[in-house]
């Protein structure tokens, strides 16, 4: 072997162990993360004596300068032992990011107030911990698992991480059951709103706090934040990962992914912000409070709403004698709601459709080019949306405003007020869970239309729940085609696949199927409980909706399992568990003679 060979096996040995123990000073950087993070949660959640408290808090701050070291020691493994002397990588920045940061904090922990604050060390910690894990976690290492089971198996995960936090004893006041930890964790991941305890008063702050988390990571969804890290801090993800957000969020467009997420959470981020800004305007000082208690509570409604969650901070929620008549607050939380149940793919149509006429109309204004229209500005499935939600809101307000303008309602002694009731009451049951009215005293009449907006839901792709609005608008115009003839379902000048129709029917089905055996499981639980209360108790799980005739918090242990059950169902869908534990087929070639059966 000549001088040259020889040089080419060292440099791949080298390659080799250097790879090697890069991975490995990596997972030790995630490990001292983890570590990190563990005793944060340690610190600020469970009491202790004072020298345990001095103890934790001297290795707290040693954990800066180890992951410093390990940064270090790799970026210079990278120096000496690689061809090329490039250390900074898109896929890097989020190394350089946590060593600055660090560095910084270093330099100033003993000159500025705020640097020296312990506080300001568990949030830099816990931040980066939730960073290095976004990053780490977006890679998928099984092949075998399915989009579907890896959108399942994220909702499971957040829903036992949150339980365990919600565990930690300064999360709550008193003791917290397993059971309801479990049952709370999964209403806020599932975004759904209903509670076993007194949120307001069994919850601290740091326990809103962890609900407002899992609120706003479950809206959005796990998979969405992960690998909107991967790409930002990796500059890219796996082309499997790429494919399982795409069939996730349901695009077409695979390769404008990161555009996709950017308006996602761009759009999140600004609606839940005005919408704190609102909130704050219409309910500072109408009821006892400091400002920045008038900050959290505008925070958290305008994220609990926009995540079609229904959660509130304040006993009674939006029933509270402070708030029941605030109708620019509740105006403020409907639409807010609706914004976030009309699902995002539709808020991307809208966007693109308004960004194109906006810039045919300046270049007609200052350019004097000829107006152009687009051919189809809005897709099938966003005017099908836009429409049906349109319909019920309009068909809901009006039925609320007939049933219980003399009920529920009476209260309300303005015009204007009834109606922002009745527009409440009907934005509201589509997946929401707020409530401004007495539920247990709502007519029969009105707890029938409860049960079918609930079951009907939001938009696809969206924070909301139930059906969809797509799935029961397919029904119906199915049940027209055939009424009047027709062999297929024409809207607006477009024929619907029969895929999709096929999926609305299975959708149907197994909705009706899960909250009849709900429903059969919670009268054998519970059965001295009146069974319209059990049906509406279970619509409201299934749907996320969150609203309840004052029933949840006196259930059974057995009823809370089959509603934590129902609310998972509702969020990710049955058929779309069955959909990633089947088989599929690999083709079907062949055909059998057609034959009829009588259904009528």
């Amino acid at each position: 072997m000549g001088l040259k060979e020889k040089w080419v096996d060292y440099e791949d040995r080298f390659f080799k162990v250097k790879e090697s123990i890069v991975r490995k000073t990596n997972r030790l950087i995630f490990l001292t993360l983890a570590f990190g993070f563990s005793l944060v949660i340690y610190q600020i959640g469970f009491p202790k004596e004072q020298y345990a408290v001095d103890w934790v808090n001297n290795v707290l701050r040693q954990i800066p300068k180890l992951l410093m070291m390990f940064f270090l020691f790799k970026w210079s493994l990278k120096i000496i032992l690689s061809s090329k002397k490039l250390i900074f990588e898109r896929k890097h920045i989020s190394d350089f990011v946590i060593f600055f940061v660090f560095f910084i904090f270093n330099i100033f922990k003993y000159q500025n107030a705020i640097f020296s604050s312990s506080y300001f060390l568990y949030l830099l910690i816990a931040s980066f911990f939730f960073l290095r894990f976004l990053s780490v976690s977006s890679e998928v290492k099984n092949s075998l698992l399915s989009p579907s089971i890896l959108f399942t198996i994220s909702f499971s995960f957040l829903i036992f991480w949150g339980t365990a936090m919600l565990l930690i004893p300064k999360a709550t006041n008193g003791n917290l059951s397993l059971i309801d930890s479990l049952f709370t964790a999964t209403s806020a991941v599932c975004v759904t709103g209903l509670s076993t305890v007194d949120v307001p008063t069994k919850f601290t702050d740091l326990g809103k706090d962890i609900l407002l988390i899992l609120i706003q990571i479950g809206g959005l969804g796990l998979m969405t934040f992960t690998n909107f890290f991967a790409i930002l801090f990796r500059g890219g993800m796996s082309l499997r990962n790429h494919l399982i957000l795409s069939n996730i969020i349901e695009t077409d467009q695979p390769s404008s992914l990161f555009s996709i997420l950017k308006k996602i959470l761009f759009f999140t981020i600004l609606v839940e912000f005005l919408g704190a800004i609102l909130i704050f305007v219409f309910t500072a000082g109408t009821y006892p409070g400091t400002t920045s208690d008038y900050w959290f509570f505008s925070f958290f409604h305008s994220i609990s709403a926009f995540c079609n969650a229904g959660f509130s901070n304040v006993a009674d929620g939006l029933y509270n004698v402070n708030l029941r008549k605030n109708y620019n607050l509740q105006n403020v939380i409907s639409w807010l709601i609706i914004l976030g149940g009309i699902g995002f793919p539709v808020v991307i149509d809208i966007y693109n459709a308004m960004k194109y006429y906006t810039k045919s109309t300046l270049r007609l204004l200052f350019f004097g080019e000829r107006f152009t229209f687009q051919a189809k500005s809005l897709s099938v499935h966003s005017r099908l949306v836009l429409s049906s939600t349109f319909v019920l809101l309009v068909v809901g307000t009006l039925a609320f405003y007939f049933l219980e303008k003399n009920n529920t309602l009476a209260e309300h002694t303005t015009m204007y007020g009834k109606f922002s009731g009745s527009f409440f009451g009907s934005v509201t049951p589509r997946t929401a869970g707020f409530n401004t009215v007495n539920m247990g005293n709502l007519m029969q009449s009105t707890i029938l239309l409860y049960l079918l907006l609930m079951w009907i839901g939001a938009a696809p792709s969206s924070t909301g729940g139930g059906i969809k609005v797509t799935t029961f608008t397919l029904a119906v115009s199915n049940v027209v085609a055939l009424a009047k003839g027709k062999t297929r379902i024409e809207l607006f000048r477009r024929e619907i696949s029969q895929s999709s129709v096929q999926r609305a029917f299975v959708v149907i089905f197994t909705s009706f199927m899960i909250l009849g055996v709900a429903i059969f499981m919670m009268s054998i639980f519970d059965p001295q409980i009146p069974l319209h209360m059990v049906a509406f108790e279970c619509f409201s799980a299934y749907g996320t909706v969150g609203l309840s005739l004052n029933l949840t918090p006196s259930i059974s242990d057995g009823s809370k399992l089959v509603l934590i059950v129902c609310m998972f169902l509702g969020r990710v869908g049955l058929f779309t568990m069955l959909f990633g534990i089947f088989k599929k087929v690999d083709s079907e070639s062949y055909r059998y003679p057609k034959d009829s059966v009588q259904v009528m």
